[in-house]
C-alpha cells in the first residue's frame, strides 16, 4: 500500500521514470511508423527521462498525486480510439512538461507560471501553452484523477 502523502516524491519519481523509460522501451522498438504530432521533436532530447523529471521537480515542484496522475492520463490517450499517439523517446519530454503542467494545476493549490514551466521544461511560452492546449484534446478533457484510481497505481507500482 503506498501512501500518496507521505512517500518521497524523489523516490516515486525514480519509479515512474523507470516504468516510462521500459514503455519507450518496447514502442521504440516495435513503431514502424509513427503520427507525428506537436509532441514530437526532430532527434531525441541528450537529457535522460529521469534527468528530466528530476529537472522539473527542483525547479517546479510538484506532488505524488501529480506523478500518479501523469500515469493515468497517459494510460486514458493509450485507449481513447481516435489517438494514434504512442509514448516513444522523440514524444515523451514534451508530453512529460504537459502533462505535469495540467496535472500540477488541477491537483496542487500551489502551481507555477507557464512560464517557468516553459524555462525549466527548455521550451518556448509559445510552444509549451500550445503543448497544453494539445495536451488537454489529447485527454478529451477527461483529466479529474479520483483518489482512489491514484491509489491503484500507486500500488501497482
Amino acid at each position: 500500500h503506498l501512501d500518496i502523502a507521505e512517500f518521497p516524491v524523489p523516490l516515486l519519481l525514480k519509479i515512474v521514470a523507470n516504468l516510462i523509460n521500459s514503455i519507450i522501451s518496447t514502442n521504440d522498438r516495435i513503431l514502424t511508423s509513427e503520427n507525428i504530432t506537436h509532441f514530437h521533436s526532430r532527434a531525441v532530447p541528450n537529457i535522460a527521462v529521469q534527468a528530466y523529471m528530476s529537472r522539473i521537480l527542483k525547479f517546479a515542484p510538484f506532488p505524488n498525486e501529480v506523478l500518479l496522475s501523469i500515469l493515468v492520463y497517459f494510460d486514458r490517450i493509450a485507449k481513447l480510439k481516435k489517438n494514434r499517439i504512442a509514448i516513444s523517446s522523440l514524444n515523451i519530454h514534451r508530453l512529460l512538461i504537459s502533462s505535469i503542467v495540467v496535472a500540477s494545476k488541477l491537483t496542487s493549490d500551489v502551481f507555477y507560471s507557464n512560464t517557468r514551466y516553459a524555462k525549466v521544461g527548455g521550451l518556448s511560452l509559445l510552444e509549451l501553452n500550445q503543448l497544453e492546449l494539445e495536451f488537454l484534446f489529447l485527454c478529451n478533457f477527461d483529466l479529474h484523477v479520483r483518489l482512489q484510481d491514484m491509489q491503484v497505481y500507486g500500488d501497482q507500482l
